[in-house]
Formats: C-alpha cells, sequence, structure tokens
C-alpha cells in the first residue's frame, strides 16, 4: 500500500512543487520511497511502502519502456503472476518483479478493459502522454480512497482529502450538509465530502479524460454486483461448498505474495480463522496474531490460541493498548473527515501493536456482508413479520411517538418502527432520524437534518421489492463497507505503515455468495451458513460455537465518569464550542446530564461523535497555518 497524487491539466504554475507539498501529508501511508514525475499538462506523486520487488525497479512513479506512459499506484493486484504469465505470452518481456509493471502493460494495452482483469485492491492514475489522456480508477469494493478536485480548467487528486488539502490555494468551504449527514450516520457517504467542491471517486468505477480538457473527465462504472433475489429456502450444497473452500483457499494463496513478513489477525471468530487454516494449508504458516484485551467481554485471545493450535500456526498474543478519549485528537487528523465509528480506536491501536511485528496482515473483514452475518440480518429475518406489520402502522406510531419525551428510549424505538417500506429493517443497528438530534444540533444546523439520512434512504428505495436480507446486503455494499469499514482499516493500518488484506473481499467470493438465494446464507437463529459449514471442516468445534464479540469500547462508562464529563465540558461548552456553530450548549449539556444519572437511554456515541466533530474542526476547519502546524505534530505523534 502506498500514497498517491497528482494533477492534470494546463497552466499549472507550481508545476512539480505543487505535487510534492501533496505527497508530504501522505508520508505514512509510504515511508520507504518518494517519487514525482511530470510532463506537459500532469504530474504524479507518490509515497512508496515496499511489499514486492523492494530494489529500485519497483519505483513509482512508472514509466513505459518507450517513455510514453506512467503509472501512480496504490495497493495490490493479487493476481499480477497469472496475468504476467499471460502478457509474457503475448510477447511482453519485463524488467522488475513488482505487480506494478504488470498493471502498467496491461493498462497500455487494453485501457479500461483491463480493470475487470484486476483481482485485487487499488487506486491508480496513469498517464498516456502520447493520446494525452489519464485516467484515475478504484477497486470494485473501495478499499483503496481516492479524493479528487476538479476546478479552474485542472484537476487534482490525492489518496487522501489532506494531500489536497496541502495546496496552498486548497479552499476549505465546510459542507453544513455533510455535517448534518455525518451526526445523523457517523460517517460520510461516498457522494459527499465534508468541504465543498472536493469528491470521492466511487468504486468500481474510472474517471477517464483528456489532459488538456481534464474538467470534461467522463465517470463511468466498470462493476456492479447483482445479489440473487430468489426466495428459495435450502442449504448450500456439498459441491457448492468445495467450490467456497477452493475459491477461499485461491484468495488466501494469492494473498501471500509478499517480499515483507506476512502476519495474520486472528480473533476467536470463524472468519479470520478460516483465513488463518487456509494459510497454514498454503504451507506458508504465517504468524498468528490477537489482541489480549483486560476486559474479559472482549478478550477472544483463548479461542484464537487454540485455532491457531489447531492450524499449526505459531501464535502470539499482542496486548491492546486500551483506547481513550485523548486519542481522540490523532484519530481526527487521521480520517480527514468526520468520523464517528468508535471502532476506530480499537483498530487504530492494534495496528499500532502489529506493526513491530509484519508489514502485511491478512483478516477476516467482508464475511459478515457478502454472507449475512451482521445480527442485523438475523434479527430482521426472525422480526420480519412484526416490520412488514409496523410499517403498515407508521403514521399512527409516529403520531404516537412524538407523545413521548424526546429523549426517551421508547420515542426513539417507535421512531424507528414508524418507517414506512421496512425502513426498520435499514436501520435496525442505529436510526439516524435520532429523536432527540434536533436538541442537539446548532438551530442553524436544523435545516440540514431534515435530509442528513438521504444517502440511505435514496438507496433503500432502489432495493425495493427485492428480499428483506438482500436489500440489507445492497444497502451495506454500497454505503457502510465503503464508507465505514473499508475506510477505517485503511487509515488505522496507514497510520503505522502497515497492509491489510481481506480474503473474503475477493471479488470471485463476493461474486460466489451473491449467487445463493439468500436464504442459504442465514436462517432465523445465526448468519454467514456458508461459513460455519466450512468451519466445521477445518477450526476446532468451540470456535464455530463461540458468539461474535467484535471491537466494543466502553462510551458509556466513559462519559459518565470525571474525566470524561470533563472533556465534554471543555471541548464541547466552552467559547470555541458556541463559536463552531454546529451543537448546541444547551442542548449537550441535557444530554450529557441524562447519560450521566444513568437514567436514561445511553447517548455514549452521540457524545463520541460530537468529539470526533470538535477534534476535525481543530485540525482541518482552522486556516492552512494552523493545519500545518497541526499536521507536524500529530504525523510526529503517530511515528
Amino acid at each position: 500500500m502506498c500514497g498517491i497524487c497528482g494533477w492534470f491539466g494546463p497552466a499549472q504554475a507550481a508545476g512539480p512543487e505543487l505535487t510534492a507539498a501533496m505527497t508530504v501529508p501522505l508520508q505514512h501511508r509510504g515511508p520507504d520511497d518518494l517519487g514525482i514525475e511530470g510532463g506537459d499538462g500532469w504530474s504524479l506523486g507518490f509515497r512508496r511502502l515496499s511489499i514486492l520487488d523492494l530494489s529500485p525497479l519497483g519505483h513509482q512513479p512508472m514509466r513505459s519502456p518507450d517513455g510514453s506512459c506512467w503509472l501512480a499506484f496504490n495497493g495490490e493486484i493479487y493476481n499480477y503472476l497469472e496475468l504476467r504469465r499471460e502478457l509474457e505470452r503475448a510477447g511482453e518481456a519485463f524488467q522488475s518483479g513488482s505487480d506494478t509493471e504488470v498493471l502498467l502493460r496491461l493498462l497500455m494495452r487494453l485501457g479500461a478493459g483491463a480493470l475487470p482483469l484486476l483481482n485485487g485492491m487499488f487506486a491508480l492514475a496513469f498517464v498516456d502522454t502520447k493520446q494525452r489522456s489519464f485516467m484515475l480508477a478504484r477497486d470494485r469494493l473501495g478499499v483503496k480512497p481516492l479524493y479528487y478536485w476538479d476546478q479552474k480548467g485542472h484537476l487534482r487528486f490525492a489518496s487522501e482529502l489532506k494531500g489536497l488539502l496541502a495546496c496552498p490555494d486548497a479552499p476549505r468551504e465546510i459542507d453544513r450538509s455533510a455535517v448534518a449527514q455525518y451526526l445523523a450516520l457517523g460517517y460520510l457517504p461516498g457522494e459527499t465530502c465534508i468541504f465543498e467542491g472536493y469528491r470521492k471517486l466511487p468504486p468500481g468505477h474510472v474517471l477517464a479524460g483528456s489532459l488538456d480538457r481534464p474538467h470534461a473527465a467522463s465517470l463511468a462504472p466498470y462493476w456492479d454486483l447483482t445479489l440473487n433475489d430468489d426466495p428459495a429456502r435450502r442449504s448450500a450444497s456439498p459441491a457448492e461448498l468445495d467450490e467456497l473452500e477452493s475459491l477461499l483457499f485461491d484468495a488466501v494463496r494469492i494473498r501471500l505474495r509478499s517480499d515483507v513478513p506476512v502476519g495474520v489477525f486472528l480473533s476467536g471468530g470463524i472468519d479470520s480463522g478460516l483465513v488463518a487454516a487456509m494459510a497454514a494449508k498454503t504451507g506458508k504458516a504465517p504468524l498468528a496474531l490477537t489482541v489480549g484485551f483486560a476486559e474479559e467481554q472482549w478478550d477472544e485471545s483463548a479461542l484464537a490460541r487454540t485455532t491457531a493450535a489447531h492450524a499449526g500456526l505459531e501464535h502470539r498474543v499482542i496486548p491492546q493498548r486500551a483506547g481513550e478519549l485523548s486519542d481522540i485528537d490523532r484519530l481526527a487528523w487521521l480520517f480527514d473527515e468526520p468520523f464517528g465509528d468508535p471502532s476506530a480506536l480499537p483498530s487504530f491501536t492494534l495496528c499500532e501493536a502489529a506493526a513491530s511485528h509484519a508489514t502485511v496482515f491478512l483478516s477476516g473483514d467482508g464475511g459478515d456482508e457478502a454472507f449475512g452475518g451482521y445480527r442485523r440480518y438475523v434479527e430482521s429475518a426472525r422480526r420480519e413479520g412484526l416490520i412488514r406489520a409496523a410499517g403498515r402502522f407508521g403514521l399512527a406510531l409516529g403520531a404516537a411517538s412524538r407523545l413521548l419525551p424526546q429523549a426517551s428510549l421508547a420515542r426513539y424505538q417507535l421512531s424507528k418502527l414508524s418507517l414506512p417500506d421496512w425502513g426498520a429493517a435499514a436501520v435496525f443497528d442505529e436510526l439516524p432520524d435520532d429523536p432527540v438530534m434536533d436538541d442537539c444540533i446548532h438551530p442553524d444546523l436544523r435545516p440540514f437534518l431534515r435530509n442528513a439520512s438521504s444517502p440511505v434512504w435514496e438507496r433503500w428505495r432502489m432495493s425495493r421489492g427485492a428480499p428483506l436480507t438482500a436489500r440489507q446486503q445492497k444497502l451495506d455494499y454500497s454505503l457502510y463497507l465503503p464508507d465505514d469499514v473499508l475506510v477505517k482499516v485503511d487509515r488505522a493500518s496507514m497510520a503505522h505503515s502497515i497492509e491489510v488484506r481481506s480474503p473474503l473481499l475477493d471479488v470471485r467470493i463476493v461474486e460466489w455468495a451473491a449467487r445463493l438465494p439468500r436464504a442459504c446464507l442465514l436462517d432465523h437463529s445465526q448468519g454467514k451458513l456458508p461459513l460455519r459449514a466450512l468451519a466445521a471442516r477445518f477450526l476446532p468445534e468451540v470456535t464455530g460455537r463461540s458468539p461474535k464479540r467484535g471491537f466494543g469500547v466502553p462510551l458509556g462508562d466513559w462519559f459518565r465518569e470525571p474525566a470524561g464529563r470533563a472533556m465534554v465540558r471543555e471541548r464541547l461548552l466552552d467559547r470555541g464550542g458556541r463559536e463552531r456553530g454546529f451543537w448546541s450548549l444547551n442542548g449537550v449539556e441535557r444530554i450529557l446530564g441524562l447519560h450521566s444519572s444513568g437514567r436514561s437511554r445511553d447517548f455514549g456515541l452521540l457524545l463520541w461523535r460530537l468529539l470526533m466533530l470538535e477534534a476535525w474542526c481543530r485540525h482541518y476547519a482552522a486556516g492552512p497555518a494552523q493545519h500545518r502546524r497541526a499536521q507536524s505534530r500529530l504525523q510526529g505523534a503517530v511515528a
């Protein structure tokens, strides 16, 4: 993994100096090498984390033998050896052992037609100086990020928003509707950026255009996922499970390709357990690392130790540094945009501890989305009748909810049940239109709150008519996975210059699971049925029986303790909080009081989101000079 940046278009007075400035805040993504190249109407910048072909032959930006084409590429092409052999049969000769050179030759031959051939995670920038054209592209599921900004006849791009903000003339006009969306969802959807004028390249899309007219570039998808809507209730057949086993083994095998040490993040669950078992089956036997938690309810080290021993892998438990409220400032800088998923904190500290053991890690991410593993899928399937019935009486339930106290749990639950079109299943875990939000946010922001949940409902309407589980999966594939889960993993790992690879996000496995009827994936008691069947072949029985734990953060307890309450008052209720104009000081005071009393709903998550927003404002809502000073301090802290 690495960081890329650059620009296209005429009249770039700063030239390579502009690109050099953009690479500075991306150093954590690639501390091993720096490359900047450019020509008439273009410039590419690159920060390298060396993983394949550690020699100078893997340097980027990489040029074609005739010097006409250039490539800067972040990520990994896992099937590069297979693609290389095909190219060699077609007459190509290679100078390096890198996947970058294979990708460069493919793009020269096929252009955007090469993208469907790639099995990997990537964001890339390709320039053809003969054709005077460029291409930006992103992997199918959105594992690797890419931001861009096009104005004044030119286009700039970078792996992280902070790369674009490093430009001296970068605008910083906050989009207030984006602030409202963040407070409603806890993250920003792909179509939204916290600053006006900036955009994110959507997953599975390519942006192509002319170096002379980059503002007129066209955006097009090259991949889409179709889920089987067949209502048939059956189990996966033995032949289908054999096929899944073969796919998972190969997905793990090609993700073990590396010229630096590789490990496996091993929890006590079946997803990472299967990845570890398949890794052992390849004969390469990577080191298995497990996070050890002091809190017994989160600690899975004993289960992981049993799985590792069963697979024959060396196993180490690394103590998880307890996440603290003081980590908020580091997280806010790293995530560029407000990011309110509290599991970012243990993910960050996990990667921090793991970095001293290896550079590349395999993980079990992706199993819940592909195989229906989230609790909301199972619970919604179990309660589908209630969700349907409640939707028919939505107006009455909504009216009844408004008679209850705004901050009450009963009003929150009734508001969720009153949603039409089975909407309670779309927001099963959390209601974005939380009634209490009206009281918490600044009056000037309230008009934007009315449409803050539109990213959810626009996607939900597009799947109308499909089975309930299929609708939930489509929503997660288009919103929660790319804009929350994968953002979290990318930023947490890149903060410590390590790469995380997820075999269960292999496109072949995702499409295999999509072809099955939804009832093959889950029933009314548990999800991930095909993976559980594989677990019976490869994992200890106790692993398959263990409940899902995940990364927990005790937000409720934190904000009832003196230190937590003091931080809320210091950060949100001072004069600076009033000047931000995003939250109501009286409303936050009331929510903190209700939460501290222990006699109401738990508002720990809302308080966390507000604190993350305030910390983000400190770094990014300030002027460029203050931002550069904050960036320098925090880069030193991360390093």
